[in-house]
């Protein structure tokens, strides 16, 4: 941007720059892809949920499928999405702009399921609206087996970044879920610390330095370039407001969704991390940002 348990935080940096924006976008930081061989488990419902919205989504962007609406979204549907208009008749009208594109496609990378919550990782390419290819974030809230909510956050692919690393690449399969609890709380507390509190020299309380693998598209991997990236833009002294709004989880990811004010304006922060031995040691983001007011096809709200 939780499993189990959806987390809301109601903390908002107030000091900062965009050096907050830079640790926002590079050290940010819904399905199961398929169950990682090293730990094979019976189908849950868990599945079924994460199955479900890659499928809607498939329908939609490679099959232009108009009846998909009707199939996988519920009645009382709510959008955040501030690119898209409320209710079934505003992702009947997505479906529409994707039909008539007939490069529309969609390539979903990672899946978390997190509760009644799901989470795409995905590359969209072929639809007008985003001028190119764009790398996305889509949460889905189910209820009774169809989606009735939905948030989504995208940004246009760029070249790969100082390390040659791209905004989708590296693992995908979801490991350790019997420690997704830990692993929420671990990014919690390193957002509260880091992102709030400004405490930067601790930032190897939380991340693993020597094997930190960035994806954020202006930065490269450890966190000496993190820290030569948050130098070079405290220069500009901007201003950062950040409130952490959801934390999403299944074992070895987790997402953070946030609320910032960057020097750039209004912008939702999707921060997803790879956990492992209890420590972060790989980032991917999407930084969306918010339209104005007037502009916003929605009344819903971003978060």
């Amino acid at each position: 941007m939780a499993r189990g348990l959806f987390a809301t935080w109601n903390f908002t940096a107030h000091r900062g720059i965009m050096l907050l924006a830079v640790v926002a976008s590079g050290i940010g930081a819904i399905l199961d892809p398929a169950p990682a061989q090293s730990q094979e488990r019976a189908v849950t419902t868990s599945d079924t949920l994460g199955v479900t919205a890659r499928q809607a989504m498939s329908d939609i962007f490679q099959k232009k499928d108009a009846t998909a609406v009707d199939r996988y979204f519920g009645e009382s549907f709510i959008q955040h999405d501030p690119s898209i208009a409320d209710g079934l008749a505003g992702m009947k009208s997505f479906v529409a702009e994707a039909a008539n594109s007939p490069t529309a496609d969609i390539t979903t990378y990672r899946t978390l399921v997190d509760g009644d919550f799901v989470l795409l990782h995905s590359r969209y390419q072929g639809v007008a609206r985003y001028a190119g290819p764009a790398i996305a974030f889509d949460l889905f809230r189910f209820q009774d087996g169809k989606i009735v909510e939905h948030w989504g956050g995208q940004e246009p692919e760029a070249p790969p970044n100082l390390s040659g690393r791209t905004q989708v690449d590296g693992p995908t399969e979801v490991f350790d879920r019997e420690k997704t609890e830990a692993n929420r709380t671990l990014v919690q507390t390193y957002r509260k610390t880091v992102m709030v509190s400004l405490r930067f020299d601790r930032i190897e309380e939380f991340i693993e330095g020597v094997r930190y693998a960035q994806h954020a598209s202006q930065i490269g991997d450890g966190i000496a370039r993190l820290r030569e990236r948050i130098a070079s833009v405290a220069k500009e002294g901007g201003q950062l407001n950040l409130t952490p709004r959801r934390f999403v989880a299944e074992g070895n990811f987790v997402l953070v969704l946030s609320e910032g004010d960057l020097p750039s304006g209004p912008t939702a922060l999707y921060d997803l991390f790879r956990v492992e031995n209890g420590k972060i040691v790989e980032h991917w983001d999407v930084l969306s940002p918010i339209p104005p007011r007037d502009q916003l096809k929605n009344s819903n709200g971003p978060f």
